[in-house]
């Protein structure tokens, strides 16, 4: 009894497991672009940036970091999932599809809404929280909110999860899905080949005809992803099991390498875009390029002057941030020697004021540097006894 128990275990956990691996190729499957993707998009969208969001440009390893932070929500977030896709043809004159979440619902239901996937709407609506994160200046947040922002925008810029024929099993080309996005792009050889041309930035002012339009032009592209899969097959004489030899992977690049950085160049534009606009209707700058005042009426980066200067024994240092982010305060001594490190850490968008209490110090002339990312700003202060 004891033995056929333990061999029942045994068994238990092989199909565990053999489901566990499952799990794990379905979410590979969903993940559009494969991580070298997302951390491309993410990473080199901030090249496109005017030079009024610096503070973005200075966060472009953040950004590609939590690239698959999205991705990663999957296996413990159920409602996570069909933010990834869109089953664009599923839907009758696709081209005419309601740009509300709630129309389209009123139409269909939420149920096929949702099988359907819901990628345009959770662009939007991340945009929106990226917005709202940015005007109370919660920084921290805004570069999360800004980072999924850009792996939906990057889906949206994957053909595959815009078709209802995500991995070629309507024709004759299963598996493409991994092979296009994470087998040829997570190899070195062209992985590495990836590159983009600065461009220039513009507001979107309607962020669902905007995404709607990407959408409905990059869905032109599944069938060239479809021939581009059946030319490496019949060009490397490989047509399935494991390994997928490099000579598919070559010819696979022949056919849609062109294609696939013109994609890579327009989700990095678009995510570009989108970034820009949010700060312009958070109110950090306007469409002009000029700074604006943002909510909590602070117009720049700005160290003020201590006073009273000179002092004996203590004086008040002042600053201005635009924004929040990581602050460095630190007071220093000619030589370069640390005096006083105040605040290395984060702080939201404001004004704020300290105390330097110089009761330890010999009489002299000081130096005291604000930091904000790649933002900074010295004066001097001047101890008399």
């Amino acid at each position: 009894m004891n033995h056929h128990a333990t061999i029942s275990g045994k068994r238990l956990v092989q199909i565990l497991a053999a489901l566990a691996l499952l799990v794990v190729f379905i979410v590979l499957l969903a993940s559009a672009w494969g991580s070298v993707g997302h951390r491309f998009i993410n990473a080199k969208a901030v090249y496109h940036l005017p030079g009024e969001m610096l503070l973005f440009v200075q966060d472009s390893a953040a950004f590609g970091q939590h690239a698959s932070d999205a991705d990663n929500r999957k296996g413990s977030d159920p409602t996570e999932g069909p933010k990834h896709y869109i089953d664009l043809d599923n839907y009758p004159n696709y081209q005419s599809l309601p740009r509300s979440y709630d129309s389209v619902v009123a139409l269909y239901g939420t149920t096929t809404v949702l099988q359907n996937g819901i990628l345009p709407w959770a662009t939007i609506w991340c945009y929106d929280s990226l917005v709202a994160r940015l005007s109370r200046g919660d920084w921290n947040g805004a570069l999360l909110s800004a980072s999924d922002l850009g792996h939906y925008v990057g889906d949206g810029y994957q053909p595959l999860h815009i078709t209802v024929n995500y991995d070629g099993q309507l024709s004759g080309n299963s598996g493409i899905h991994s092979r296009y996005e994470s087998g040829m792009l997570g190899s070195m050889a062209y992985g590495n080949r990836l590159a983009i041309r600065p461009d220039s930035t513009q507001r979107i002012e309607s962020r669902a005809d905007y995404v709607f339009g990407y959408l409905v032009r990059n869905i032109g592209l599944v069938d060239s992803i479809m021939h581009g899969d059946s030319y490496a097959k019949a060009t490397s004489g490989w047509s399935s099991g494991n390994p997928v030899p490099a000579a598919y992977y070559t010819a696979l690049w022949s056919y849609t390498g062109a294609m696939t950085l013109d994609l890579m160049q327009g989700a990095t534009l678009a995510l570009a875009n989108l970034w820009y606009s949010a700060w312009i209707d958070a109110g950090l700058i306007n469409p002009a390029g000029v700074l604006r005042d943002p909510p909590v009426q602070t117009a720049d980066f700005r160290l003020d002057q201590n006073y009273p200067n000179p002092f004996n024994p203590t004086t008040t240092i002042s600053y201005v941030l635009p924004v929040g982010g990581t602050v460095r305060l630190t007071v220093y001594a000619l030589d370069g020697r640390e005096v006083t490190r105040f605040l290395d850490g984060s702080q939201s968008a404001g004004r704020y004021a300290v105390q330097f209490d110089g009761s330890a110090l010999a009489s002299g002339v000081y130096l005291y540097e604000l930091r904000l990312g790649q933002f900074s700003q010295v004066r001097k202060l001047l101890l008399l006894r």
